[in-house]
């Protein structure tokens, strides 16, 4: 009897009954998936069997609370940032502090430059040495004025280089005005800006005594001789 039995499933198998029988499984298991896809897709459009959802979906037109929309009446992301940030604590957090202007002394032509180490010979002692300033003519009596904002480091009388002011300007920066007359505006400690005035030119650098009336006009960046001129115009490296 299981003989039997075997051998009608082998024939059933191997005749076209089997076959229709399986498509007919495959195409049941297709259907049923398109119809359960389709019910899922339909469930989230409409908010699904939860009467919460659609209180958990915020759109593009209905932003959270609190935050800037980019419109012309609203500050951008940069400004409404620094907003909360204490007033102290915002120059510290800025990428590019601005620089106070920068001017010559005064106004006139060069008539010694900058040496850069390299020597010159002085009209005045006979000698080379090397000349760390620049020397601009004045009129005697014409007005020193501030380079760039800062603090009025010192003022003191020098044997060869005559009545000095030297003003720190922060960042490593001094500058230094020699050659002045005695009526000098200015004290140790006292606040300037960019062109006001604090001395008048004079000639009492001994130094120098042999030269047309001028300003010896000199200025450090980290304790080391610069350019005054490149300085003021931006071009030192």
């Amino acid at each position: 009897m299981k003989e039997v039995k075997f051998v009608k499933l082998r024939k059933f198998i191997k005749g076209k009954g089997f076959a229709a029988a399986l498509v007919l499984s495959i195409s049941a298991v297709g259907v049923s998936a398109y119809f359960a896809y389709n019910g899922a897709v339909s469930r989230l459009s409409e908010g699904g069997d939860n009467p919460d959802f659609n209180q958990n979906v915020v759109g593009v037109e209905n932003p959270q609370s609190g935050v800037p929309r980019d419109d012309e009446n609203t500050p951008s992301r940069t400004e409404y940032a620094l907003e909360q940030i204490p007033p102290d604590e915002q120059e510290a957090n800025q990428f590019v502090r601005p620089q106070s202007p920068k001017l010559m002394p005064v106004e006139g032509n060069i008539t010694n430059p900058f040496s850069n180490g390299e020597l010159v010979k002085s009209n005045t002692l006979g000698v080379w040495r090397t000349h760390d300033a620049v020397d601009i003519a004045a009129a005697l009596g014409a007005e020193v004025k501030a380079m760039q904002k800062g603090t009025v480091s010192e003022v003191y009388s020098n044997a060869m280089w005559g009545i000095c002011i030297t003003i720190d300007h922060g960042d490593g920066v001094v500058s230094s005005y020699m050659g002045l007359d005695k009526d000098v505006k200015v004290e140790a400690g006292n606040p300037v800006e960019a062109g006001d005035v604090i001395a008048l030119v004079g000639n009492t650098a001994e130094a120098e005594i042999a030269d047309p009336p001028h300003l010896h006009f000199a200025v450090k960046r980290n304790d080391v001789w610069v350019d005054p001129i490149a300085y003021i115009e931006g071009n030192l490296e």
